[in-house]
């Protein structure tokens, strides 16, 4: 197995904060590329268009390749930037929480526009999201900025430069009320 993989198998979004993120713990947006650069994760973007499917349904977003010291990831070159940054802690948590083997690498990732139903997926997108947006910093925020009001899923998306899809996720997923980003509905998550 690699040894890179080994290194992070296991790891925590915590724990790569904490080890990687240290310092700059109150700075936001969190830098990904920095810290898989601290990590010695080399990142790259690369043209995957050529191998999107026809019907448009699924894109490649990111792959990882390893050898046996190194890790690299590939982004998929012309997406957004929170894309890219959600990819690149997507595939980080992968490799995290030990979806990744011999056998899966080189492993590819690919946009499912739909509902995710496949739980390594599910389990990968929780840790990007506590990686991208961390829960005690994201509380902070709330306190701070709305101690009387709902935050606005939007101007939260834009602090943390999450899509506002991962931003709503995020705070389902922790169980946290906010304001659409059409400014109409409340989401109480009970």
């Amino acid at each position: 197995m690699c040894d890179k993989l080994k290194e992070v198998n296991g790891l925590t979004s915590e724990e790569i904060l904490n080890k990687y993120w240290s310092v700059e713990r109150n700075v936001y947006p969190i830098d990904i590329a920095t810290i898989l650069f601290k990590m010695g994760i080399r990142v790259y973007p690369y043209d995957f268009s050529k191998f999107d499917e026809s019907d448009s349904q699924r894109k490649i977003l990111g792959a990882m390749v390893a050898n046996k010291k190194d890790i690299a990831f590939l982004y998929r070159q012309g997406e957004s930037l929170n894309r890219n940054r959600f990819t690149l802690a997507h595939e980080l948590a992968h490799c995290c929480l030990a979806h990744l083997d011999e056998q899966t690498i080189p492993y590819v990732e690919y946009r499912h526009d739909g509902v995710v139903t496949d739980k390594c997926e599910i389990d990968a997108n929780i840790f990007a999201g506590e990686l991208l947006i961390p829960t005690k910093e994201l509380r902070t925020i709330l306190s701070n900025e709305y101690p009387n009001a709902l935050p606005k899923v939007t101007k939260l998306a834009e602090t943390f430069a999450v899509s506002v899809n991962v931003m709503a996720e995020r705070l389902k997923y922790l169980k946290l009320p906010y304001i659409d980003e059409c400014d109409r509905k409340i989401y109480c998550v009970e």
